[in-house]
């Protein structure tokens, strides 16, 4: 498939910025995951052509703001430095990549990347606007988990891992897992409470379609495995709510990736 006048303007902005930069580099290489996540989710549903087309431009630059972000700030922490999504929607009002859609059009793109990082999709979001947002937050996820489990930490979490095993899971996070809901960046007091937050990412999933992509991909899990099996984490109350935590996000993952679709 030839490439879109839309792929062809997000591979010249990003043009602008420092290939050799780790950060810069990953977040291409998310994009167009994030972009092939988001098409195979629009596939399994009954979408039309126009909200297919959609899905691809929404997914394509949910992330547009991520390369001002690192420019300005060398981070990819919202509450460090700016909220990337709203940054995001900012550029897209400014620049012409969606030039070619109808004004109502644009407006969905447009707020489908502004709310793909928030904790929860605004209630106003309904119908098509509302599916829109879910499929961008989904495809987003999937490959954040193939980010953590295979980009240098200090390029995801800011920090390396050598001192993890002095970290402890905080208490509104293990409850958090443990009662399938997502982690409030604001009861993350550790780095490994970061690890641990994206587990969380697991009962937001929308579809069943996003859930089987999880599994088949094989990375959810990776990082606090690997911690488990050599050894990286010593404590044994910790290891012990470790593998509790994965084993309820497996069960999980498995219930959501046998729904029907609706």
């Amino acid at each position: 498939m030839s490439e879109t006048k839309e792929e062809k303007l997000f591979t010249e902005y990003v043009r602008n910025y420092n290939p050799d930069d780790s950060q810069i580099r990953l977040k291409i290489v998310h994009t167009w995951k994030v972009v092939q996540a988001a098409d195979e989710i629009a596939k399994s549903l009954d979408l039309n052509p126009e909200q297919k087309r959609l899905v691809h431009l929404a997914a394509l630059f949910h992330d547009i703001g991520r390369f001002e972000q690192v420019r300005r700030y060398h981070t990819f922490h919202d509450a460090k430095s700016v909220d990337h999504a709203a940054l995001g929607a900012e550029i897209l009002q400014q620049e012409n990549f969606l030039d070619d859609l109808t004004e109502e059009e644009r407006a969905q793109v447009i707020e489908a990347v502004r709310v793909h990082s928030r904790f929860q999709i605004p209630e106003e979001d309904e119908g098509f606007q509302r599916t829109l947002d879910q499929i961008v937050r989904d495809a987003d996820k999937i490959d954040i988990f193939r980010v953590s489990a295979t980009e240098d930490p200090k390029d995801t979490s800011g920090a390396t891992l050598e001192t993890i095993d002095q970290d402890r899971i905080s208490p509104l996070v293990y409850e958090a897992i443990l009662q399938n809901r997502s982690v409030l960046r604001k009861d993350r007091q550790s780095h490994l409470d970061f690890w641990i937050s994206f587990l969380g990412f697991i009962c937001d999933l929308n579809f069943p379609a996003s859930s089987r992509m999880v599994l088949e991909q094989k990375n959810w899990n990776t990082p606090l495995q690997t911690m488990l099996d050599t050894h990286q984490i010593t404590d044994p109350l910790t290891r012990n709510q470790i593998e509790e935590l994965l084993a309820a996000a497996r069960k999980q993952l498995e219930t959501k990736s046998q729904e029907k679709t609706l």
